[in-house]
């Protein structure tokens, strides 16, 4: 407050006969100076501390959103989808043993383990040139057991330390969400709460980086659903994100499971990787190399 005075006094004094006053304010400031000195106060305090200098805390940069709020949405909204990725998916926990070694009886098949090395070593490779790659939308079709949730999850927490935004859902909580989003915004007065909070989910699935949708083909299948699916597919392909899907149909069952407009999609749009037969939850662990 004193040194505020007299930088008025010095700027008055400039206006008036009286000459400059500028002793009077560098008296005040020096002793500022000394006084923030004893008290081992930096210059700057009473600056605002940005959490993000790029932005200063605005989220946004120019025209685009800024990294810090891509991350602290990435942060909380999980929280607000059903389903969660479990901490131990992950690449150093994927174990192939679990996999058979034996070559199966088809002539030059591989094996189990020979399959999943390939389908281990592809997802690697997805997350280390996720940004590079042309196509990453990947169908991960199997029996119920074999690892493609496992897999999927691996990816899903690798890129997410790299700071892409990643949503992950099963396929029936998927179409829950859709069609509560969708009867809210054609309600007459809908709960403002609830629409805001369904139409935040609903944007983030339509707009995050990657969404990884597992079990499909065992929600409820009807015409709503697939215009539902139809229309997540291609948003999310006019827009150049990424999709994984994993599911325990195989390729010649999506036509039969849903139309033809959405196998079409599925069978043209996407990279599909079968995993081998054989539930691995129903068998004990083998420690074989």
């Amino acid at each position: 407050m004193k040194l505020r005075s007299a930088g008025i006094a010095r700027l008055c004094s400039t206006f008036n006969s009286e000459g400059d006053d500028s002793a009077g304010f560098d008296l005040v400031a020096s002793e500022r100076q000394a006084f923030m000195r004893e008290h081992g106060i930096e210059d700057g305090y009473d600056e605002p501390v940005f959490f993000c200098r790029a932005c200063k805390d605005t989220g946004r940069i120019r025209d685009k959103w800024c990294f810090c709020r891509r991350q602290i949405l990435q942060d909380i909204l999980p929280a607000y989808f059903p389903d969660s990725m479990s901490s131990d998916h992950t690449f150093a926990e994927f174990n192939l043993n679990l996999y058979d070694s034996a070559p199966s009886n088809r002539l030059h098949a591989l094996s189990a383990r020979d399959v999943m090395a390939k389908n281990l070593q592809a997802a690697q490779f997805y997350t280390s040139n996720f940004f590079q790659l042309k196509d990453r939308q990947l169908f991960f079709s199997g029996d119920p057991g074999t690892g493609k949730t496992f897999l999927m999850q691996c990816i899903g927490h690798r890129l997410m330390e790299e700071g892409v935004a990643v949503i992950y859902i099963t396929a029936p909580n998927l179409f829950d969400l859709l069609t509560r989003y969708r009867r809210l915004q054609h309600s007459f007065r809908p709960d403002p709460d609830q629409l805001e909070e369904a139409t935040m989910l609903y944007n983030a699935l339509m707009t995050w980086d990657l969404l990884l949708i597992d079990d499909l083909g065992t929600e409820m299948a009807t015409q709503e659903t697939f215009a539902q699916l139809l229309g997540l597919l291609d948003t999310r392909h006019n827009r150049q994100l990424a999709t994984i899907i994993a599911s325990n149909l195989k390729v010649p069952d999506f036509a039969k499971q849903y139309d033809s407009r959405i196998a079409s999609r599925l069978m043209g749009n996407f990279l599909i990787y079968s995993f081998p037969p054989g539930d691995l939850r129903l068998r004990p662990l083998k420690a074989d190399v």
